[in-house]
């Protein structure tokens, strides 16, 4: 039950986040469903992708179907910025073992600054953990948002 204080302050730090991954999801999501794709679409890239912007520029991707190697190209242009966030969350991350993979994936602006956030892990008993779980609800937030927009 120790975890259980973990898990509180987590969903409570990341409670900002929803409000803006839902509306801006949301609008994600109504902008693929005008370009004729669904809500499991939305889902898809929602899970896979998880980057606001690229996912907004890969709506006009698929619709004027550009080129894999252009999108792809496009797509690593916008999220470059990741990859200095990375490199400054390498010691926060040592030690997650399988989870650091997960992490990584869902690394964004917003998640990024909680991660960061030195205070907000002063009380938590498994800081790991702690950065997993703001990780984990950010994502679910952005999957909610997107997946309501299409539908």
């Amino acid at each position: 039950m120790k975890n259980k204080n973990d898990v509180k302050k987590a969903f409570v730090a990341s409670l900002p986040v929803l409000a803006g991954y839902l509306a801006l999801g949301f609008g994600f999501g109504v902008l693929l469903s005008t370009k004729g794709y669904g809500g499991i679409w939305a889902l898809f890239m929602s899970i896979t992708m998880f980057g606001g912007s690229s996912q907004y520029a890969a709506v006009e991707f698929l619709a004027d179907g550009i080129s894999l190697v252009s999108a792809a190209l496009a797509t690593l242009i916008i999220n470059a910025r990741h990859l200095f966030y990375g490199i400054s969350l390498v010691d926060k991350y040592k030690g997650t073992g399988f989870k650091k993979f997960y992490m990584i994936h869902t690394l964004t602006d917003e998640t990024y600054s909680l991660v960061c956030n030195d205070d907000a892990v002063k009380d938590v008993n498994n800081k790991h953990l702690y950065y997993f779980l703001v990780s984990l609800f950010d994502h679910i937030y952005w999957i909610m948002g997107c997946t309501l927009g299409a539908v």
